[in-house]
């Protein structure tokens, strides 16, 4: 029975917080069983294992990047607008160094969530 309160949205959401804090090559599914206090097959109630996890910390980082350009061009259009995103895509940047580089790469066709936060991404 999987521990009450995790969930697949908390596991990943402490995969986030690993790469945040350590980089992309700290995401382990031991790293993150350890911050959940969970061994770490009890994982996989919750994810399918470590190729799983990083799509879907690559989603979540899609989506937020996402986000904060849509508000950065919002109500802008021309040079303002181009200038906004800018500033905005290199404070994301910035602030989530371990994500970053999450962002930038092409989405898993088969995947049909990292499809579809890639191509809001690229829409914006």
């Amino acid at each position: 029975m999987p521990r009450a309160g995790l969930s697949a949205d908390a596991v990943v959401a402490e995969g986030v917080a690993v790469v945040d804090e350590s980089g992309e090559s700290a995401l382990t599914l031991a790293a993150v069983a350890q911050r959940v206090g969970v061994r770490a097959p009890s994982l996989y109630k919750h994810v399918d294992g470590l190729r799983a996890l990083r799509s879907a910390v690559a989603v979540v980082s899609k989506q937020e990047l996402a986000s904060d350009l849509e508000r950065a061009a919002s109500g802008r259009a021309g040079a303002d607008a181009i200038r906004a995103l800018a500033a905005a895509y290199r404070a994301w940047a910035l602030a989530h160094p371990g994500r970053y580089p999450l962002t930038v790469v092409v989405a898993d066709p088969d995947d049909a969530a990292d499809a579809t936060a890639s191509q809001r991404l690229y829409d914006v």
